[in-house]
């Protein structure tokens, strides 16, 4: 191969060795940065504070799919988690976060939105719950409490925007109950990090 035709095929091969992870560059519509290849933890959907502005079209599909993650993540924790404090919140989770869902989607139904409730969760939560999946069996807990006290914050922030400045008021009603126990879970989740979380010990084998 000569030299002219070895810089073509470097420069033909550039974009594609470029792609460090699943993931395409290109952002949500919101603007929100993409997955890393490394997942590094929750990063916010466009909804920084309690008090964003935040529309019927973003809430709908991101309190779907946060009750999607929190539902397969709890179940995981279920399985994988060995603290009994642990294992318990994610049962809590899992039951609350159904009848969340629920809730979300009887409201669809019944109300003339004419959103979507999203089918699958979306890259960011995937990398959550492939984060969890990977982590070791004496690391789980800590993941697990550590990705809960993050979410529940981002979750606080979401419901408690659209709560306040939300533009359908009869789901704005909705999203004021879904504060109070979004509330709750984030109060538990921070007590867990504390007590599991990545800057407390593992929890070791066998117990």
């Amino acid at each position: 191969m000569n030299r002219t035709s070895l810089l073509l095929l470097t420069a033909l091969c550039l974009p594609a060795c470029d792609q460090t992870s699943g993931v395409s560059d290109t952002g949500p519509a919101n603007g929100s940065a993409t997955v890393a290849k490394h997942y590094e933890g929750p990063k916010p959907e466009g909804v920084s504070t309690p008090n964003d502005a935040v529309t019927t079209t973003f809430y709908i599909p991101q309190a779907a799919i946060g009750d999607m993650y929190e539902i397969e993540a709890g179940e995981l924790a279920l399985v994988r988690g060995r603290a009994p404090e642990v294992k318990a919140f994610a049962r809590q989770m899992v039951e609350d976060h159904r009848k969340t869902s629920a809730q979300l989607k009887a409201f669809v139904a019944d109300h003339p939105t004419n959103i979507a409730i999203p089918q699958n969760m979306d890259a960011r939560r995937q990398a959550m719950l492939a984060n969890l999946n990977q982590a070791g069996p004496d690391e789980f807990d800590s993941v697990y409490v550590g990705q809960q006290a993050a979410a529940h914050q981002e979750a606080l922030n979401l419901h408690g925007s659209y709560a306040r400045r939300g533009d359908y008021p009869a789901l704005k009603a909705l999203a004021t109950k879904t504060v109070d126990l979004i509330s709750a879970h984030k109060r538990h989740a921070e007590a867990l990090a504390t007590r599991f979380g990545p800057e407390a010990r593992p929890v070791p084998s066998g117990t």
